[in-house]
């Protein structure tokens, strides 16, 4: 494990990198110019190719981790840490090499295509940052080498484990997991309490955490995160951390509308922009200058030649998630000013997760409509409950298989499954539910009939998880609000092999602000309580339903969304065949959903209770 990391040790007009191997080292002198760090003799990686091409066809045989820039120990340790990962996906294969080499990364893929573990890989094989300080015993202070940013708190423990299981492998030599990543989220006053203890003790590697709480520790404590040497800054999922105002039709007037949505915007940009207008406020004034620069200036510059317009040094940039719309992608290439548009790498991935061998040209869409996902609507009502207009038979092979070697649930769990706080036992038994009694009880007929380990229910983002895990356990379900730091309510399902079946099958549950990104292949099950981020059918919609539902079907196993949604008795009324004019207030949320489902390009599937 400690040849996991390559060291940048600093001196007085000179940088230095010392790769650590298993018994030996050897350094590779760099060069500073024009503010910028070069490997005289960097390691040799395949080229990077952008834009949804693969690297695999100039590779003889599969690629390689190795191939790809990883550090022999680095692989080692992953494949003894996760036996199933054989070799890198095919959109690994061309940004893992992009990170690695020191580029702005512009990265979109669809879930489940191994964009987070990827990123993940590339930062643990990023050099360390030491710089001398005769302030220290030892003459050195480490620095954060990366920061990652993540829109909740279970994505952020989801990538920490999965480096807590690389570095368990290494046994008694394994450093101290706290040197090599630790998380900073805000848990009560976590990150302004045990978290700032702890970044104060051991700088690590890597840090990884919440843009708000990464925001309030800054502002408090500034010297501890060190914002100013940071080698690379990771944003994922980053369409959710960065809003920006939608494309509208232009035959339509939406100033008003759009000029709300800015001022809106300005007012409050959320933490995620603050901390990048703060880290890259260098790159910011010279892009602001660059767009008035003559074109002999440019070429100049793009020459090699000394300009005032060349780039201070600064983090690289890796910017990542499954859907990234053309107003985000103009925002972040041309408005923001973070990135170096001199030095940046697109990369638009194939939609091809690990197991999808002859979907080459699959997108985002595609891959959510993949033949391995069936997505079901349920219209609930007091009376009854019954399919979207329109849903096909399920075909025979539709049922999801179980996978995997069967789960002992009574031994995972104890007898402590079902039990609750009885003061919220008192006070949910006193107060009325917020949740519709025919849905939730809807949820867990669906769920015993058809789950054979382990669903997700995701409910409306401000929704009471523990109030809703209340309800279901007194409908007989074995529920758990999700939490990444508890066996029994998730963790032990991270990156697990397969779900296999159960006695007692597990619903975890959850709200579509705290699911984003996490990946869970052991589920066969996705429910969804009522429309996905608002009442009405626009780009967010759509995006929010396509994370949903990428939570299943993952490495091509199969799977189900079902989304349950209430029977309006005007639903009929308001049905359109085109589905365009769904998009009345006073249409059904059954009419609405199947208007989502038609723009991912899928058709509604029976499901059977």
């Amino acid at each position: 494990m400690l040849a996991f990391f390559s060291t940048l040790t600093q001196g007085p007009g000179r940088r230095q990198w010392v790769v650590k191997c298993h018994s030996s080292s050897r350094a590779r002198r760099t060069s500073t110019t024009q503010g910028r760090r070069h490997l005289v003799n960097p390691p040799q990686i395949p080229n990077v190719v952008a834009e949804g091409t693969s690297t695999a066809s100039a590779l003889p045989g599969r690629v390689t981790f190795e191939q790809l820039g990883l550090h022999p120990p680095v692989a080692a340790s992953l494949r003894e840490a996760f036996p199933d990962v054989n070799y890198p996906t095919e959109v690994q294969t061309q940004f893992i090499p992009a990170i690695l080499g020191g580029k702005d990364v512009l990265l979109k893929d669809a879930t489940g295509s191994g964009k987070s573990f990827g990123l993940v890989l590339a930062l643990l094989n990023k050099p360390r940052l030491i710089s001398k300080d005769p302030r220290q015993k030892d003459g050195k202070r480490k620095h954060i080498t990366s920061l990652v940013l993540v829109p909740h708190r279970e994505l952020a423990f989801q990538l920490f484990h999965w480096i807590e299981r690389m570095v368990n492998t290494s046994g008694d030599n394994a450093p101290s997991l706290r040197t090599i990543a630790q998380v900073l989220v805000r848990d009560g006053k976590m990150h302004l309490g045990s978290g700032l203890n702890t970044l104060r003790e051991e700088t690590p590697h890597v840090l990884i955490g919440t843009p708000q709480a990464v925001m309030d520790l800054h502002e408090a404590h500034p010297e501890v995160l060190q914002l100013d040497t940071l080698s690379c800054v990771a944003v994922d999922e980053v369409d959710y951390l960065v809003e920006t105002p939608g494309r509208k039709d232009p035959t339509k007037t939406f100033k008003k509308a759009m000029e709300k949505a800015r001022k809106k915007l300005l007012a409050h940009p959320g933490a995620t922009r603050q901390l990048l207008d703060v880290i890259y406020a260098g790159r910011k004034e010279v892009n602001e200058r660059r767009r008035d620069e003559p074109g002999a200036e440019m070429m100049k510059r793009r020459g090699g030649q000394p300009s005032e317009n060349h780039m201070p040094p600064s983090p690289q940039l890796v910017l990542s998630s499954a859907t990234l719309r053309t107003h985000l992608r103009n925002y972040v290439y041309d408005e923001s000013g973070w990135l170096d548009k001199d030095s940046v790498v697109k990369i638009s991935g194939t939609g091809v997760k690990p197991a999808d061998v002859e979907a080459s040209n699959a997108t985002p869409i595609e891959a959510a409509n993949a033949s391995t996902i069936q997505h079901s609507v349920l219209l609930v009502s007091d009376e009854r409950v019954r399919n979207i207009p329109g849903a096909a038979v399920a075909p025979a092979s539709a049922s999801v298989s179980s996978l995997g070697e069967a789960v002992r649930s009574e031994e995972q769990f104890g007898e402590t499954a079902y039990e609750l706080d009885a003061h919220l036992i008192q006070k949910y038994s006193k107060t009325p539910s917020p949740f519709s009694a025919p849905m939730m009880e809807t949820v867990a007929a669906a769920f015993a009939m058809d789950v054979p380990s382990i669903a997700l229910l995701v409910l409306p983002s401000s929704s009471p998880v523990k109030r809703a895990v209340w309800e279901l356990r007194a409908l007989g379900v074995n529920a758990h609000g999700l939490d990444l730091q508890d066996a029994s309510k998730g963790r032990s399902y991270l990156a697990s092999g397969g779900g296999g079946t159960s006695a007692n099958p597990t619903l975890l549950v959850s709200t579509l602000a705290t699911t984003r990104g996490l990946d869970l292949p052991a589920l066969s099950h996705v429910f969804l309580y009522g429309l996905p981020d608002g009442t009405r059918v626009n780009s967010k919609t759509v995006d929010a339903y396509l994370h949903i539902a990428g939570r299943v079907g993952r490495f091509g196993r199969g799977g189900k969304v079902v989304t349950l949604v209430e029977d309006s008795s005007e639903e009929a009324e308001f049905w359109s065949e085109d589905l365009e004019e769904t998009q009345d207030e006073r249409a059904g949320a059954g009419a609405k959903m199947a208007r989502i489902l038609k723009t991912i390009g899928v058709g509604p599937v029976q499901l059977n209770l």
